[in-house]
């Protein structure tokens, strides 16, 4: 009898140790997890900040492109009018010549 109650408090003593060991486990693992999450939400909030970033940036290239275009072809039409200008000089300098 005697030893029999000794192999239950043994049982009872590693049944202790280990549910005491899954609670630790448990508690780090919980710890872990809240790490993790928060870890989870500061990359989140760093991955909006750049969207937002790359639309803005997406935003000012359209319009450069479109300041671009708009620059490209004022340029265009003042060549036409000092081609023009050239021509009518160089046309006017030739009736003077003769």
């Amino acid at each position: 009898m005697e030893a029999v109650k000794k192999q239950d408090r043994t049982l009872d003593n590693i049944k202790n140790g280990e549910a005491s060991t899954l609670r630790d486990e448990i508690s780090s693992l919980r710890n872990k997890m809240k790490q993790l999450e928060s870890e989870s939400e500061a990359k989140e909030e760093e991955v909006q900040s750049q969207r937002a970033n790359s639309d803005s940036l997406k935003g000012q290239s359209e319009k450069l492109l479109l300041e671009y275009d708009r620059i490209l072809e004022e340029n265009q039409n003042l060549r036409s009018q000092l081609q023009s200008v050239d021509q009518t000089v160089s046309h006017s300098d030739n009736k003077k010549n003769t």
